[in-house]
C-alpha cells in the first residue's frame, strides 16, 4: 500500500494530518522534503535519540536514522535497512533526490492530539 504523504497545501495543518493518520491506523506518517521536519521540530514533538526517520528508495533498501538534534541524524545499523554509518545533515538526507519519501517514528504523543 502506498502511503499518503503530507502535502501542506492539500492537507493543511500538520498536527491535523498527524491526528488523521493516527486515527486511520497508519503506522508512521510520511513526508517529502525538509519542510515537514522543520514543522515537527517547531511543534516540539521530535525527541533526540528517540525519534527515527526512515528513507524509502525505489531501487535499493530503505535507510534508518535516529535524530540527534535539529540538524543531525545518525545512521542506525540494522540487519536490514541500515542507515549510512555516522552522522549526517538531516536537511541533506530529507532533500536527497534519490529518496521517494520518508517516514517518522517515535514522535511525542502530543503530536496526535489537538
Amino acid at each position: 500500500m502506498q502511503p499518503t504523504h503530507y502535502r501542506g497545501k492539500v492537507d493543511g495543518n500538520i498536527k491535523k494530518y498527524l491526528r488523521r493518520r493516527h486515527e486511520d491506523g497508519a503506522v508512521c506518517p510520511s513526508f517529502v522534503g525538509y519542510e515537514p521536519f522543520e514543522q515537527l521540530w517547531a511543534l516540539r514533538v521530535v525527541f533526540p535519540y528517540v525519534t527515527s526517520i526512515r528513507l524509502f528508495f525505489p531501487q535499493r533498501q530503505d535507510e534508518h536514522y535516529y535524530v540527534i538534534d535539529k540538524d543531525t541524524a545518525e545512521g542506525v545499523l540494522l540487519k536490514a535497512h541500515s542507515g549510512q554509518q555516522g552522522r549526517h545533515s538531516i536537511r541533506s538526507l530529507l532533500t536527497n533526490k534519490e529518496s521517494q519519501y520518508w517516514e517518522v517514528d517515535g514522535l511525542h504523543p502530543s503530536a496526535y492530539r489537538d
